[in-house]
């Protein structure tokens, strides 16, 4: 990678910027060598994917929540109209 196609990078993800200098080690690996920035971007974008939606998390689970509720009244409905028949 360039230096040209590296200050492209920082201009577009700022944050990918402010990432990489919070560690000494990846500044200076970086310049020392342009190349190892796009190793460092793919890292830092990985990373940026593994962060926690709890909201998302828990709409999820409130729906799961019903329909496991759902599933669980008509398993008794089920039953219940099983016992019926078997005392006729």
């Amino acid at each position: 990678m360039k230096k040209k196609e590296l200050k492209r990078l920082f201009k577009d993800n700022p944050e990918f910027e402010s990432w990489l200098k919070q560690d000494p080690t990846r500044v200076a690996s970086v310049r020392s060598n342009p190349a190892v920035a796009d190793d460092l971007f793919k890292k830092w974008k990985d990373r940026k994917k593994g962060r926690i939606d709890f909201d998302n998390i828990t709409e999820k689970t409130r729906r799961a929540g019903e329909m496991l509720s759902n599933v669980q009244s008509i398993m008794e409905m089920m039953s219940d109209y099983s016992k019926k028949q078997t005392e006729l």
